[in-house]
């Protein structure tokens, strides 16, 4: 089995004072750019719309736009996949297979729904917190590793690296959880005013989102996607990861 091609790798914290994420929007990118400070805690300091560019052979338009950003080198940033980049499941396995296993099986299960070889997606996956007598069920995402790639070296190609990749609505309910006002501070402010407390949620899970959490809360998240602030809002997540 090779090595696993896992998308959701869990940044490993750093003292970092500014982070960045980048969200497609539909007709192009949002790039949002969040720093901390010691006493008002995250806040938005950057929001960039990236218009696409044909002449960008790698990324899907974004390098050219994603070049013209005045940081400093190397800047890292994390990247979004849209809904229809990622295919998910939910796999039940004997409760006595080991859990070092488990990643070897989500891989084959990607793969095959994928239509792909396992060495040719990246996965990731979680346990369902309740088990259910003999079967373990796991809760899993998956998608094709050339869209990977091209993420990677679009944003290498504009000068940046990539920190991580993961589904879209994954980081906006990461940015939801920690959003200081709640959810319905979506419709109440604009996205250059958005804060972020680091405080661990009570509700929705910071990893998967379809286990546990607050189903008002969740269908909230999702009508914000479809909102103009929606691909903010998911950069706004990617780019929280650096301190989560």
């Amino acid at each position: 089995m090779p090595s696993w091609s896992r998308f959701w790798q869990h940044v490993a914290h750093r003292p970092v004072r500014q982070a960045w994420g980048l969200a497609c929007d539909g007709s192009g990118w949002a790039l949002v750019g969040l720093s901390w400070h010691k006493a008002a805690g995250v806040r938005v300091h950057t929001l960039e719309k990236i218009a696409p560019n044909d002449s960008d052979q790698e990324g899907a338009g974004f390098g050219s736009g994603l070049r013209q950003v005045a940081v400093r080198s190397r800047q890292r940033v994390s990247v979004g996949l849209a809904e229809d980049e990622v295919i998910a499941g939910v796999l039940e396995l004997p409760a006595q297979l080991p859990r070092d296993d488990w990643a070897a099986e989500v891989q084959m299960e990607a793969a095959q729904l994928l239509g792909l070889a396992p060495d040719e997606v990246n996965f990731d996956f979680q346990p369902d917190p309740v088990c259910e007598g003999l079967l373990s069920r796991v809760h899993w995402v998956g998608c094709d590793q050339a869209r990977i790639r091209a993420l990677r070296d679009g944003v290498r190609l504009a000068g940046w690296r990539l920190d991580s990749v993961e589904p879209a609505v994954h980081a906006a309910q990461r940015a939801a959880c920690h959003l200081k006002g709640g959810v319905d501070s979506l419709l109440t402010q604009a996205p250059q005013d958005w804060q972020f407390d680091l405080t661990p949620p009570a509700v929705l899970g910071q990893r998967l989102p379809w286990v546990g959490g607050d189903a008002g809360a969740n269908w909230a998240v999702m009508q914000a996607l479809q909102s103009a602030a929606g691909p903010r809002l998911v950069a706004s997540g990617l780019a929280l990861k650096a301190w989560l």
